[in-house]
């Protein structure tokens, strides 16, 4: 079944399963490495499926729902870390505190404007260390997916994600350091 059967499918249980089964070792992955806790992976990750069964009469799904997963991952340690750290707090370890937060429109508008100045600087990248870049962070493959696909070594893709990621938070440093957790 694709992910726009299951948002639609009238077997709500089953369906959320699904998609849960599907992609929560994949945010779960991404958010510990950004994390680097556990518990606090854990706790965004189930965040995101929460949203996600919400609103998922809301959200327009063409073939999967991986881009809009992982953009919803990706706000939400964002949003967490940039709340917390204004407060001088370290990011919440508990669903109950995520769930209190409500996002202010001010925050969407900080983090639509973060994302439009990372865009540009990733477009500005040299067209091979912005391809390994994409493949890296926006379709979320691993650096043996990507070495094979651009036929490189991983060795390879390791220095040109790792320059590439350098670039990039020299140029974003003067902005914020929310930027930092964008790329």
């Amino acid at each position: 079944m694709t992910d726009k059967v299951l948002l639609l499918a009238t077997d709500e249980q089953i369906a959320f399963e699904l998609l849960y089964n599907r992609y929560w070792e994949q945010l779960y992955k991404k958010a510990f490495h950004r994390l680097g806790n556990s518990d606090d992976a854990q706790d965004v990750v189930q965040e995101v499926f929460v949203s996600l069964w919400r609103n998922r009469h809301k959200i327009e799904v063409e073939n999967t729902l991986a881009p809009y997963l992982f953009t919803a991952l990706k706000y939400c340690i964002i949003s967490q870390v940039y709340r917390k750290a204004k407060k001088g707090i370290t990011v919440p370890l508990s669903i109950e505190e995520l769930e209190r937060i409500e996002v202010s429109t001010e925050e969407l508008l900080e983090f639509k404007e973060l994302q439009m100045i990372v865009n540009n600087e990733v477009a500005n990248l040299p067209d091979r260390m912005r391809e390994v870049y994409r493949l890296s962070r926006i379709e979320h493959l691993q650096v043996a997916e990507i070495a094979m696909r651009l036929n490189l070594s991983e060795q390879t893709v390791k220095n040109t994600l790792t320059i590439a990621l350098k670039r990039l938070r020299e140029k974003l440093a003067r902005y914020s350091t929310i930027c930092l957790f964008m790329i």
